[in-house]
């Protein structure tokens, strides 16, 4: 599961490579995350880690590939019967 920050990160980079057609630099996400290079590079580290990126020359950025663009789930999704009337009225007439 992907903290804040690094579910940002993700974000950002999936938001910037559709829209400029490109990975953002380090000062781009430096200037978009209010973080410093370290932060940054931890964040992209623990992705790649996690298979949401490919970094194989880990000495520029430019070279990242985005595997996943949405975090994954981690539990499924429970869906909640709306309470009332209503429900029983279409179940049950």
């Amino acid at each position: 599961m992907l903290n804040d920050f690094e579910r940002k990160v993700l974000r950002i980079i999936v938001n910037y490579a559709s829209q400029q057609r490109r990975i953002p630099r380090m000062d781009e996400l430096e200037n978009k995350t209010g973080r410093n290079r370290a932060h940054i590079r931890e964040s992209l580290l623990e992705l790649e880690r996690q298979g949401y990126i490919a970094w194989d020359t880990q000495s520029s950025i430019e070279h990242i590939q985005i595997l996943q663009a949405w975090e994954q789930e981690q539990s499924p999704v429970r869906r909640v019967q709306p309470a009332g009337s209503a429900v029983k009225y279409f179940t049950d007439y």
